[in-house]
């Protein structure tokens, strides 16, 4: 799977703060879930910038779709199903420029 950069900065939108607030040390335990070995402080980048660095890096691996499956996974969003829907829902017009869709199971 690989993303258009309109897409991996929607994709960046959410990570960082439409879904959730992620703080810089929430944002490395996202991106350390999926491979990588960073760790938050002294000269830490601003948090849009890292976000767009661990999606440039991952953008075209298996570990994209991870990410996605991470974010929008709805043990996350206990209570706030239909929250999750639309946060799809937004997501997908996005995603069909290039060619692909994200289908809530369970």
């Amino acid at each position: 799977m690989h993303l258009h950069k309109k897409t991996l900065e929607k994709l960046r939108d959410l990570i960082n703060e439409e879904t959730e607030y992620r703080s810089g040390p929430k944002l490395v335990q996202f991106f350390n879930e999926l491979g990588f070995n960073d760790t938050y402080g002294q000269g830490f980048p601003s948090r849009w910038m890292y976000t767009d660095e661990k999606l440039s890096i991952i953008n075209g691996t298996p570990e994209l779709d991870n990410c996605i499956r991470n974010l929008f996974a709805p043990v996350n969003f206990i209570g706030r199903i239909d929250e999750l829907d639309k946060f799809i829902s937004e997501f997908n017009q996005y995603l069909a420029f290039d060619g692909w869709k994200v289908i809530r199971k369970g």
